[in-house]
């Protein structure tokens, strides 16, 4: 039903300004989501009953431990651990959940009819402009740091007491993370005897903390205040 009022709704507004709505997009995103979440549980589903017809017409044994399976039926008889990450069972659970995430802000279509939400919700809209800026600045420096703590550690995989800054991904956790004091200072201890190259990640890692928590998500904090005080 939300589909077809969706396809509705671009058939009378036309394409470009149906875009032009943001809400439209959440809608639209979401919904897509959802398709795609049931489209791969409808595979799973599909796939499933294709092996257990295989057992129904050709394995006569009870007890599947006793017969050899092909590889793609067998495969329907292991436990979680042991499937695929690109299993459409797994996909469409990790869609799934994002897409009830994303339903949930349709309450906000609401919120601008209370007195007491509806302002929050316009000035926090109206402040997105605001952070966008400011994330310009963020990511620049999110990315010095954490290509250079790459750059500092990624020899030393293997010899250090976590495996931060050992490669990007684990890079870009660690400095995430350390926004919120997720993460710790033995990030960027060594097991070898190398004090020159510990004592650069002590005074990176140092700055990186300073410069984000204390400057940057104050800085953050200060235009959003400045802004929702001229909005309101």
């Amino acid at each position: 039903g939300m589909i077809w009022s969706e396809c509705k709704e671009i058939w009378e507004e036309g394409p470009r300004e149906y875009v032009l709505h943001l809400w439209n997009l959440l809608d639209f995103g979401m919904l897509s989501i959802f398709v795609a979440s049931f489209t791969a549980r409808f595979m799973a589903f599909l796939k499933a009953t294709e092996a257990q017809q295989y057992v129904d017409q050709y394995v006569q044994d009870d007890d599947l431990n006793n017969v050899t399976l092909p590889p793609e039926v067998a495969y329907f008889t292991y436990a979680r651990n042991k499937w695929l990450p690109s299993d459409p069972q797994i996909i469409s659970e990790g869609l799934y959940a994002i897409a009830v995430v994303l339903s949930f802000s349709r309450i906000a279509y609401i919120l601008p009819a209370n007195e007491s939400f509806g302002p929050l919700q316009i000035s926090l809209g109206r402040t997105v402009k605001d952070i966008f800026k400011f994330m310009v600045i963020f990511i620049m420096v999110f990315l010095a740091f954490m290509i250079g703590m790459f750059n500092l550690y990624s020899y030393y995989l293997g010899a250090k007491y976590n495996p931060a800054f050992t490669t990007v991904e684990e890079s870009f956790k660690t400095l995430f993370w350390s926004i919120f004091g997720l993460s710790e200072v033995i990030s960027v201890v060594l097991k070898y005897d190398h004090k020159f190259i510990e004592n650069i990640g002590y005074v990176l890692y140092g700055v990186y903390n300073v410069t984000m928590v204390v400057v940057l998500l104050n800085m953050l904090i200060a235009m959003i205040n400045n802004s929702y005080q001229e909005i309101e």
